[in-house]
């Protein structure tokens, strides 16, 4: 019987984002003062945290990852506001938009 090789201590995927998606990245690592990958990797990391617990988390701990990157971002209550805003406009546009439509 031949040995299993040890797993690889790190893991690298590769996803396809749309361009809005892309754009939204981009803005939110911006907030946290990360790049995009570190902060999808930490979005990645907390989501899979909170899956080895059952779920339990609560809606706070689960935000709390953004809320401090806002924190150490500067960004004021009323940016923070105006940036939910301008994302909840463009989730509601493109869901109106006909698929196939850029």
């Amino acid at each position: 019987m031949t040995p299993r090789p040890e797993p690889s201590p790190t893991m690298s995927i590769h996803i396809t984002l749309s361009p809005e998606e892309e754009r939204k990245l981009a803005e939110l690592a911006r907030a946290r003062g990360q790049d995009p990958a570190s902060h999808a990797r930490d979005v990645v990391a907390a989501y899979l945290n909170g899956a080895d617990q059952g779920g339990t988390k609560t809606f706070e701990e689960i935000l709390a990852p953004l809320w401090e990157g806002w924190r150490r971002s500067g960004m004021t209550d009323g940016e923070v506001d105006d940036l939910l805003e301008r994302e909840l406009q463009a989730a509601r546009s493109e869901r109106r938009r006909p698929k196939g439509t850029p």
